[in-house]
């Protein structure tokens, strides 16, 4: 592969394995509101989506009136007590963060908020070795829109076409493509058939290693 400038990372999936977490909060959260068979939610499908976006899907599925917000903040109340009981931060990154914190600049671009990966951050110590973390909150248009990679981008004061882009999800990858960014689809989420946008797909961080280091 080319050479780099910055690699920017996504959070759920991709620094934390939280994708089973988000689904027990949702599906405590669903079952709270007396749907836990019924919900609708397929959850394979909301991989690389915002919890709005699954929020939204359950309202619709289910004919329920609830408050969006309210909703919203119900489950990541679940979310984070999860993530700081099971830390469930991936293996091999303690190691590997730093060593390309060496050579390259670093970012995070989630669809989490803030809130969460301040907390991703507290529990993993890798806090210092980023650049800029890119959030809900500092975009208008989540992912597939490019929009939170090119704002990672200009934080890090680097060209976007000199970016490598470490995602989990098909509209993660989409948009750091349409960003004009090289990927590396990391099969923690999906299989790697679901990544095939991606120009490369890893199994896990060692061959991520040898692609960067």
């Amino acid at each position: 592969m080319k050479k780099f400038s910055a690699v920017i990372f996504d959070l759920d999936g991709v620094i934390v394995d939280s994708e089973p977490l988000h689904q027990k909060a949702f599906e405590d959260l669903f079952a709270e509101l007396g749907r836990k068979h019924d919900h609708g939610v397929v959850f394979s499908e909301q991989v690389g989506l915002s919890d709005h976006s699954t929020l939204r899907a359950f309202l619709q599925k289910t004919g329920l009136q609830h408050d969006l917000e309210d909703l919203n903040k119900r489950k990541l109340n679940y979310f984070l007590r999860y993530l700081r009981e099971h830390r469930p931060i991936f293996n091999g990154l303690h190691s590997l963060i730093p060593e390309l914190a060496k050579r390259y600049q670093l970012a995070v671009a989630t669809s989490s908020p803030h809130q969460v990966a301040e907390v991703v951050m507290e529990i993993s110590g890798l806090k210092s070795h980023f650049k800029a973390i890119i959030a809900r909150e500092d975009i208008r248009f989540p992912k597939p829109d490019p929009e939170i990679y090119f704002t990672a981008a200009r934080k890090l004061g680097v060209r976007p076409s000199t970016c490598c882009v470490i995602e989990d999800s098909t509209p993660g990858i989409q948009a750091a493509k349409m960003a004009g960014m090289t990927v590396i689809g990391l099969a923690t989420s999906l299989p790697p058939e679901k990544l095939k946008r991606a120009d490369l797909v890893a199994r896990n961080y060692d061959e991520v290693r040898e692609v960067l280091l």
